[in-house]
């Protein structure tokens, strides 16, 4: 899928998420967070690459049935990979030092679905833009890298509870769609196997205002 048809798919969900506003509940909320991250096709596993998971969102719960609602947001995003130097069982330093962060901007586009008071279980598309990344290893940040793609889609699921009436806790899983990356036979092969995609663990707290309580 190009970027071309990644763009045009947003505009039309964030067109949809907007219709007729008049039968809908509406509220807002922003959330802060952790994201535990790997990158599905390097030679590493485990969720290591810590970072910071912050944003807002907006929701609109349907009166006809306030069991559903749609969620569009706006979220800060840090992924990547790492590895790092381990000292064995007699004290010498194994492993190697691998730390690759990426930036993203994402508008996930969710359905929530409310089975009881308090509790929302959403899916839906990403859409992520990245605008920086840093690769580096023991020796500093690593020339020649092979490019990571500008745009991504994923998909995500996850769970959120409203603990009080403003305050709730949300849990997503977050796995790229299309590769973010892809090896082009002209620059280093390291840590790729054909395809890369982003793997993620998402926990944050949200502060909802706005509207009537609704989950």
């Amino acid at each position: 899928m190009c970027d071309s048809t990644i763009r045009r798919w947003v505009v039309l969900l964030l067109f949809m998420a907007v219709m007729p506003l008049s039968a809908q509940h509406f509220c807002g909320g922003v959330r802060a967070g952790i994201s535990m991250s790997q990158i599905s096709g390097d030679d590493l596993s485990g969720f290591h690459k810590l970072g910071a998971y912050a944003g807002g969102y907006v929701q609109w719960r349907f009166i006809q049935s306030e069991r559903w609602a749609l969620q569009p947001e706006l979220n800060f995003n840090m992924k990547g990979s790492s590895s790092y130097l381990k000292a064995d069982k007699n004290g010498n330093l194994v492993g190697q030092k691998y730390v690759l962060s990426l930036y993203y901007l994402e508008v996930p586009l969710l359905v929530k679905f409310r089975p009881f008071k308090g509790m929302d279980i959403e899916l839906g598309p990403s859409f992520g833009v990245l605008f920086a990344e840093t690769e580096r290893d023991a020796n500093g940040i690593m020339p020649a890298r092979m490019p990571f793609r500008y745009l991504e889609l994923s998909g995500l699921a996850g769970v959120s509870y409203l603990i009080k009436e403003h305050y709730g806790i949300s849990f997503r899983y977050a796995h790229s769609l299309i590769p973010v990356r892809v090896h082009d036979g002209h620059h280093s092969y390291y840590r790729l196997d054909r395809k890369q995609y982003n793997s993620t663990l998402l926990l944050s707290f949200f502060y909802q205002f706005g509207g009537k309580k609704t989950q």
